[in-house]
């Protein structure tokens, strides 16, 4: 017994020391985007054409790193200040999981897997296109609410994002930034320990059988990783090395639980439904997890990321 709970403890630990520098580097590159970055300089480079749009809705993922506690309120920012709501959607299904920060993760969690990392992007790329163009469809019911009426909305708005730093001097706003890096952080932490700890327990306490009746079923194992990582809730700088550490599942199972978890977890559920109307949240909490189940499942049927 003493053995076994040496083991848990080790793994778990393994994989909360993998991931922690891609969470520090990750709350450090995303608050420095809050304070610095300004959203009117955003607003005036949206184009006209919808290619245009979603181009640069996915594209500022690439550039503007921030994981998806924080997007959400960025968001519906964005959306009260003009940007065409399928844009900003595309911005925050794409740039949780295609900032360099989290392709980094992936490529390391995964031993330098680059059929991983890419299948990552495509995936991102796919959902957050398609999830934005039938944004487009439901611009009438898409716009963020104004007020929940809850008091605790505030605190959802997810740290400092609600302040303006635009007329305070470099020393205010690096400041800003370090305390913003330091909450975003402490507050992710807390689900990658989750994470590490849960996963730690799968591998050690489970039955071998279990596991293996699991990992040899495909379609089994891609919907269980899948919820596993909606009810875990680690971030996307995290969760790479979270699913790597399930060696015995497929791998299609595993791109499922880092396709699905930037998109549609706990604390994400509660955030989309504050900041959203009732046709929006449902397409982001259905049509995310069919396209990633269906296309995960066919990746894994015809062996591709072994290519």
């Amino acid at each position: 017994m003493h053995e076994t709970f040496n083991l848990f403890s080790a793994i778990s630990l393994a994989i909360f020391i993998e991931a922690m520098p891609f969470l520090v580097v990750g709350a450090l590159f995303s608050s420095i985007i809050e304070v610095f970055v300004s959203t009117q300089r955003i607003i005036r480079l949206v184009p006209r054409n919808i290619a245009g749009g979603l181009l640069l809705g996915i594209g500022s993922g690439f550039v503007l790193p921030t994981c998806e506690c924080g997007v959400v309120p960025i968001v519906r920012r964005l959306i009260n200040k003009g940007v065409p709501p399928y844009i900003a959607i595309a911005y925050m299904l794409a740039a949780p999981i295609v900032n360099p920060v989290v392709l980094a993760s992936t490529y390391i969690a995964f031993r330098g897997s680059i059929p991983m990392v890419f299948a990552r992007i495509a995936l991102a790329i796919i959902v957050a296109a398609i999830v934005a163009l039938i944004a487009r469809q439901l611009v009438s019911v898409v716009r963020p609410v104004k007020h929940s009426g809850h008091h605790h909305t505030d605190e959802h708005e997810h740290h400092f994002h609600h302040h303006d730093h635009s007329n305070e001097s470099l020393i205010q706003k690096i400041i800003a930034t370090l305390r913003h890096a330091a909450v975003e952080f402490m507050d992710m932490g807390k689900y990658l320990i989750l994470g590490a700890i849960i996963a730690g327990a799968f591998k050690t306490f489970l039955p071998v059988d279990t596991m293996a009746y699991f990992s040899n079923n495909l379609a089994l194992s891609i919907a269980g990783m899948m919820i596993l990582a909606i009810l875990l809730s680690v971030c996307s700088e995290a969760d790479a090395f979270v699913a790597a550490s399930f060696v015995g599942f497929p791998a299609a199972a595993q791109l499922a639980f880092i396709g699905i978890g930037p998109m549609i977890d706990l604390k994400l559920i509660g955030m989309y439904g504050l900041a959203f109307k009732r046709a929006m949240v449902i397409t982001l909490l259905i049509v995310p997890f069919v396209i990633i189940y269906f296309t995960t499942l066919l990746i894994g049927s015809f062996d591709l990321l072994s290519i």
